[in-house]
């Protein structure tokens, strides 16, 4: 069995992790303080094979900026894994009700596909008040985010048994028996919606609705399938039910 080009990566490969981080300056020591955190979480991640972004996350009721915008809807759709809470929860919780991704967040984080974790017990219940299953990391605890993000990761817990072996998602690609195999963002949009049915077929028009990018029609999906098995090889991983639509090759979903 062929796995295209795939080897041993790091605990993070193929993750995508968005940070929101406080831009207000509130005094020059506790600024350079926050800033000096954020660059050690973002070192650690970075280090431990994630793509790491970081956005905007403010108090104030102003309109969201365009990089927020971008960062609710990935993480909505399948381009990121996990949303780090360093400052406020508002204004993504606004941007999601406003922008109408947030049942698109709700359901990756209720499916373990998107990792919340805000470091603010206040901030733990706006993310709770909106239906977003959140974990809570105390700023003291051992490990802190990094830790908490690595453990979650480590433990495969919302891995799936397929045909072809243990899979798990990321949004850069797939983890397959633990070896990674990179996919382009279309490809890796088809798996993390198919990952989230478990088994179950999804029609091309579901399928459409999941994809990046909003409604795609019949033949994009089509497009988007063959690109997948394209870099897939020979892993026969994407399975078609005539006249139904695609599922995963799942064992007793």
């Amino acid at each position: 069995m062929r796995t295209g080009r795939s080897g041993a990566r790091p605990v993070l490969a193929g993750c995508r992790i968005i940070v929101s981080v406080d831009t207000r300056a509130a005094g020059a020591s506790l600024a350079a303080s926050r800033a000096a955190g954020i660059d050690d979480l973002d070192r650690a991640l970075r280090t431990a094979g994630a793509d790491v972004t970081r956005v905007p996350g403010r108090r104030a009721a102003a309109p969201s900026p365009a990089v927020l915008r971008r960062a609710v809807h990935r993480a909505g759709f399948g381009g990121a894994d996990a949303v780090l809470f360093t400052a406020s929860a508002a204004s993504w919780v606004g941007t999601a009700v406003s922008t109408g991704t947030l049942d698109a967040n709700r359901r990756r984080a209720e499916a373990g596909r998107l990792l919340l974790i805000a470091m603010d017990e206040e901030e733990v219940g706006r993310l709770r008040a909106a239906r977003l299953p959140v974990r809570y990391v105390a700023p003291s605890a051992p490990g802190g985010l990094t830790g908490c993000v690595l453990s979650h990761y480590r433990s495969g817990a919302r891995s799936l048994l397929t045909e072809v072996g243990r899979l798990d998602a990321r949004s850069g690609g797939v983890l397959l028996d633990g070896r990674f195999i990179p996919l382009p963002r279309g490809a890796a949009g088809v798996i993390d919606a198919l990952f989230l049915a478990r088994g179950r077929v999804l029609s091309r028009a579901e399928l459409a609705r999941m994809l990046p990018g909003g409604e795609r029609s019949g033949h994009a999906v089509e497009a988007a399938v063959a690109r997948l098995r394209e870099a897939l090889g020979s892993i026969d991983l994407v399975q078609t039910v005539v006249k139904r639509g695609y599922r995963l090759a799942v064992i007793d979903p």
